[in-house]
């Protein structure tokens, strides 16, 4: 990696366009050091937005009050601005961040707005209603994009509001509030009709109510949300004239309710659906009028801010059905709530699965085999989440399902409250990851599971708990590379210097971030010395490090002749024939191939018994 830095170093280039931004902080060391290397990862060919954005997000909050007083502040508001406009457009495709990008962009703007006094505005206005103006063209790049405006934490609603207010008291105003105003009011206009694309929710509840709702008058609660109101938000908004009195207009259309005052609504109505009076508290018509409502909040993606808390809140008025109503009573909602978990698992994987954790738990002290029967298959039927492993960062960690270990961990909690109800729930956790594996890192600390599992009466799930234990890669106590296994890896990557990128990054990965994974990655690069084709290594290596590894050369050639020669020599065809190569045996064949160099002999043998290693710790048997 130090290498391609080299390599790399001089071909960036920091466009003269962001000096004013490095004029601002000359005088200060830290500050410049710091802003000249991230214009540096500005500028790079390969930038990284993912990387950046969090990095430029930093600096400048952290420091605007250099900035804002500096007669160059309003032009330096201007290039970082047009720096996160520029990330928006590269990026529009990826979702996650897209919203990263606007909400470090817009909580950048209302900081400084938040931080002016009357003088500084005017200073700024020229830059402040450029930007306005760009946000309010978003859409010329991608409807969505604009929707994370619309949709964001960082209201522009509030910022407005902070503008408005350096007009109080002043006879004449000097700033110039036009394109605040066109911007809010087209904000307004994509809300409102993103709203009036949903469902409408109050038909919709008085319809799926049904007897939940008897004596009981759900509208009042609704009327705020529904169709019927959005639609007189919209018509008010409409008859605003923003050119003839830019100032009067947006103050009007600051009295209508933007996204986050719809969603505080959405917020508040399941307490509102709660008891009508204190005989009502805790009854199951009320957790149910609730219920539905919160699946409807689910089931809504401009919601998506109130997601987590509704999970929980499901999770709780669950709790409550479970221990007050009948079986029959509840088992629709069953059904329903693992539809949903199943829906948000990857969006909020933690929450989704301790919600099936809490639940099973209260299902396991009722003490009914049906209900525990009907939740158990569930269970199942949610589906189990894979590790599907895509690869491995810069950092040397697995880019794999986060939900994969938690899911793995909350099945385990469910067997545990009654092993000897659960041999289905076993079964299906032993299949799945018997079809698809595990990735299990040693920092995991999964031993401790495994001891909690065995420490509960399994007697009746004994052997289903002995093939779930063999499965595990848990069954050593050193984390990373400890005593031999390090001593091998680092003679391995020593060899040649550290100058071998990929044994380079095998030796880091097995001393910081080591996993089970790491076997089959050994695997991998003998199937690249064999074969030469670098797609073996492709689900083993970041991108930057799998550029840098040659087909060719001194790292490579020795080996592809030694992996041919023992195919042809031996009729290896598997690494199981690796593996079950006797130690004197391939030391004394190795010790003829007197035309390749001892160098690379040496390296083979090493990353043998690396590999041995590995597999001996990870794999039990």
């Amino acid at each position: 990696m130090r290498a391609n830095l080299q390599e790399t170093a001089g071909q960036v280039v920091i466009d003269p366009l962001y000096r004013p931004l490095q004029d601002v902080v000359v005088k200060f060391q830290g500050l410049s050091g710091k802003l000249e290397k991230l214009l540096y990862e500005i500028n790079h060919p390969y930038r990284n937005w993912q990387i950046v954005v969090p990095e430029l997000r930093a600096f400048v909050l952290k420091n605007l009050h250099h900035y804002r007083k500096h007669p160059q502040g309003p032009e330096a508001f201007t290039l970082f601005t047009s720096i996160f406009l520029e990330a928006l457009e590269e990026s529009q495709k990826k979702g996650h961040l897209v919203r990263m990008v606007m909400e470090a962009m817009l909580a950048y703007t209302d900081k400084l707005i938040n931080s002016m006094d009357y003088s500084c505005l005017l200073r700024y206005e020229a830059s402040l209603n450029d930007l306005f103006i760009r946000l309010a063209h978003l859409d010329t790049i991608n409807n969505r994009v604009m929707m994370y405006m619309v949709q964001g934490h960082h209201p522009m609603k509030k910022m407005a509001l902070c503008l408005i207010g350096f007009a109080g008291g002043r006879d004449e105003i000097e700033f110039a509030y036009g394109p605040i105003a066109h911007l809010m009011q087209k904000i307004l206009r994509l809300n409102y009709a993103y709203w009036l694309g949903e469902e409408d929710p109050l038909p919709w509840f008085e319809e799926h109510c049904g007897e939940y709702c008897n004596d009981w008058q759900a509208g009042p609660f609704l009327a705020a949300i529904s169709h019927a109101r959005i639609r007189e938000h919209l018509r008010a908004l409409e008859k605003i004239d923003v050119d003839k009195d830019p100032l009067a207009g947006l103050q009007e259309i600051l009295q209508l309710p933007a996204h986050m005052d719809i969603v505080r609504l959405y917020r508040e109505i399941p307490g509102k659906l709660g008891a009508n009076s204190a005989k009502d508290e805790g009854s199951p018509f009320v957790e149910n009028r609730k219920l539905l409502f919160l699946f409807r909040i689910m089931d809504t993606p401009g919601l998506y801010l109130i997601h987590e808390e509704s999970l929980r809140e499901i999770n709780r008025s669950l709790v409550q059905l479970i221990r007050k109503q009948s079986f029959e009573d509840i088992e629709q909602f069953f059904v329903t709530t693992f539809q949903l978990l199943k829906a948000n698992v990857r969006k909020y994987p933690h929450t989704s699965l301790q919600c099936i954790q809490v639940i099973g738990g209260e299902v396991f002290k009722r003490g009914n085999s049906r209900l525990v029967e009907a939740f158990l298959w569930q269970a199942v039927r949610f589906g189990f989440q894979y590790a599907n492993v895509m690869g491995v960062d810069e950092d040397w960690q697995p880019l794999t399902n986060p939900a994969h270990l938690a899911n793995i961990r909350v099945w385990l909690n469910l067997i545990m409250q009654e092993p000897k109800w659960c041999s289905i729930l076993f079964s299906a956790l032993i299949i799945n990851i018997k079809l698809s594996g595990t990735c299990v890192k040693d920092t995991d600390l999964f031993q401790r599971d495994i001891t909690d599992l065995l420490n509960h009466p399994i007697g009746p799930i004994y052997n289903l708990a002995k093939q779930f234990t063999k499965l595990m890669p848990v069954f050593f106590n050193e984390i990373g590379a400890e005593g031999e296994l390090r001593e091998v890896s680092t003679e391995l990557d020593e060899l040649h210097k550290r100058r071998d990128v990929l044994i380079h990054f095998l030796r880091k990965q097995s001393h910081v971030e080591s996993s089970n994974l790491i076997v089959d990655f050994i695997k991998a690069i003998f199937r690249f010395w064999l074969t030469l084709d670098k797609q073996h290594l492709q689900e083993y290596l970041p991108d930057e490090i799998l550029a840098q590894v040659e087909v060719s050369g001194p790292f490579v050639d020795g080996q592809h002749l030694l992996t041919t020669r023992i195919r042809e020599d031996l009729q290896f065809d598997s690494m199981q024939d690796i593996l079950l190569w006797e130690d004197k045996e391939r030391q004394v064949y190795l010790a003829r191939q007197q035309d390749v160099s001892a160098v690379e002999r040496k390296r083979f043998e090493q990353l043998v018994r690396m590999f041995k290693l590995l597999h001996q710790k990870y794999n039990l048997g």
